[in-house]
């Protein structure tokens, strides 16, 4: 597919605010490792399969410094080089499907051709016999060698967490193509899959002591603390992403986009807006945290910590990233982040613990 190039600049809005952006209420921890030999090794296995990295420029000139640094923020010194290998491959070939598939300027136009793909990755992804055909496409033949270094290193339970949460990601997608002018609660129902939800939160907890539980795992409030985080990282990167997309000329419905069109309201307006839904899940996010972790098993509370840190590195892959900063001087260094107050918002922007008023979130809020 082949990128739109031919969009009207002067319709697109200019990106909001600069910085301050979004408030992170709890201590910033510094990351404890940055595994960059397995990222280079993870970018050898991109390239293998005619998914090249962006050209590398002066000042950021090592490829796979971001995937290093969220590896770091998932993991500890001591994780399994290989269980890291393993998820760095999946979260860039979930990039590909993304950029290339998924959000493409030309997606709505190949939807039979899209599904036809998903259906074919979702039965690859839970087939761990399968046997890849030679001269296979390279996306179907990448996912099929990811979920096999998993599946060596992994539980069972883990694998199928891992998987049903991108086939989430995969059928969100597609709904996404078939969706014109959602409501704010259809949308954020749907961007709480689209942004990887479930499927982060398996990648972390294969990087943590041992496997969860399934009595913690598919407890209400766990999984409300894991949809919730999730959104939360889906509204700030729809902020973040709303020029990159119409650049482009995605289609697609973004969070901003939605609450303009719903609530009749001007992009500045609905930007406010959006941080204010991002700013009382976050106030939920914090009273699940502090309900859940004192009784919470080891491999658990590694993830309840571990989801705080996910929060972050959004803000700083964001920050940082080629996708979302195509000019060196735009971007800042990871290691700047975390200490640079005009990254964050002082505070947040609500008070307000009340629920959300949307019918397929709103039950987060009976678990804190």
């Amino acid at each position: 597919m082949s990128s739109t190039s031919d969009v009207d600049q002067t319709s697109i809005p200019a990106q909001w605010g600069g910085e301050p952006r979004f408030h992170y209420p709890l201590p910033m921890p510094q990351i404890s490792h940055v595994p960059m030999d397995v990222a280079a090794s993870v970018q050898a296995w991109k390239e293998s399969y005619g998914f090249p990295e962006l050209s590398p420029e002066p000042h950021y000139s090592i490829p796979g410094t971001v995937l290093a640094w969220c590896l770091g923020r998932f993991s500890t010194p001591e994780t399994s080089k290989a269980v890291l290998h393993g998820i760095g491959c999946l979260m860039e070939w979930a990039l590909v499907i993304d950029d290339e598939v998924l959000d493409h300027a030309e997606a709505r136009s190949r939807t039979s051709e899209i599904i036809r793909l998903v259906a074919q990755i979702t039965h690859v992804l839970e087939s761990p016999g399968y046997r890849v055909p030679k001269n296979e496409s390279p996306l179907i033949a990448s996912v099929h060698d990811a979920m096999e270094q998993l599946r060596a290193e992994c539980t069972p339970t883990q694998v199928a967490r891992l998987t049903t949460g991108v086939r989430h990601i995969l059928t969100s997608g597609v709904h996404k193509l078939h969706l014109d002018e959602p409501n704010e609660d259809e949308y954020l129902a749907l961007r709480i899959h689209d942004v990887g939800g479930s499927t982060y939160s398996a990648l972390i907890g294969l990087c943590g002591p041992a496997s969860i539980p399934d009595e913690e795992w598919n407890a209400p409030a766990v999984q409300a603390l894991i949809q919730c985080t999730a959104l939360i990282g889906g509204v700030e990167n729809d902020v973040f992403s709303y020029r990159k997309e119409k650049a482009e000329g995605q289609t697609s419905p973004n969070t901003v986009s939605v609450l303009q069109a719903a609530r009749g309201i001007t992009f500045d307006q609905a930007v406010g807006a959006a941080t204010e839904i991002r700013d009382r899940m976050m106030l939920l996010f914090l009273r699940l945290r502090e309900r859940l972790m004192p009784s919470a098993s080891t491999p658990l509370q590694y993830l309840i910590e571990r989801l705080g840190q996910f929060i972050i590195v959004n803000t700083e892959a964001t920050l940082c990233a080629r996708r979302y900063n195509p000019s060196a001087p735009q971007r800042i260094a990871l290691e700047d982040v975390v200490k640079t107050p005009a990254c964050w918002a002082p505070s947040l922007s609500t008070t307000d613990t009340s629920p959300l008023p949307y019918p397929s979130i709103s039950w987060w809020w009976d678990h804190c």
